[in-house]
């Protein structure tokens, strides 16, 4: 019996990925983002940076961040609906963690639907806390966003928590590339 293993690749978003990632986000969001949204974020090169995941050259997920001085803020994150809860997620959340070390940003902002309770608990895994709360932030049903925010990503208590992200990472997730993971 041959056994052929899944590769994973995360990648820059290209304009090609595009069409893929707006299926996706069709999919699992209520109100996806407008057509020509990713496109002028990509545009954006100084101060956007979007990825996605591949699971044998097929596109899973996306994730994205903006760099706003010394911060990085999470602007999206999606996976597939068939392979939800299969570690991918946190895959690209750590690759955005990364990114934002690249970056030289300081911090890691987000906002995430009250009613997203693992979304939750997988950045607080990764020493997020919760900040504040925007008030009927999203407008498909009014729904609160709930604001969270890292300490200093140089932190000790930060890189703790991002390294034992990264372990789970590499014992939980199949057909992950060693060298997707990484010190930071």
């Amino acid at each position: 019996m041959v056994q052929i293993r899944e590769q994973l690749t995360i990648e820059p978003m290209r304009e090609a990925d595009v069409p893929a990632v707006q299926i996706i986000e069709r999919d699992i969001f209520s109100t996806p983002w407008p057509r020509n949204a990713y496109y002028r974020e990509l545009a954006s090169r100084n101060s956007a940076h979007y990825i996605v995941l591949r699971k044998d050259e097929e596109i899973v997920g996306y994730a994205g961040m903006w760099r706003m001085y010394d911060e990085a803020h999470v602007t999206t994150i999606g996976v597939r609906h068939d392979v939800q809860h299969s570690g991918y997620g946190r895959v690209l959340f750590a690759a955005l963690v990364q990114a934002a070390y690249d970056m030289g940003a300081k911090w890691v902002t987000l906002e995430v639907r009250t009613s997203n309770d693992n979304a939750m608990r997988m950045y607080e895994a990764f020493g997020f806390k919760v900040i504040g709360r925007r008030k009927g932030y999203y407008t498909d049903n009014g729904e609160d966003a709930i604001v969270m925010w890292s300490d200093s990503i140089y932190s000790p208590r930060f890189r703790r928590a991002f390294e034992e992200n990264l372990n789970r990472i590499q014992t939980e997730v199949q057909g992950l590339r060693p060298e997707l993971t990484h010190e930071a």
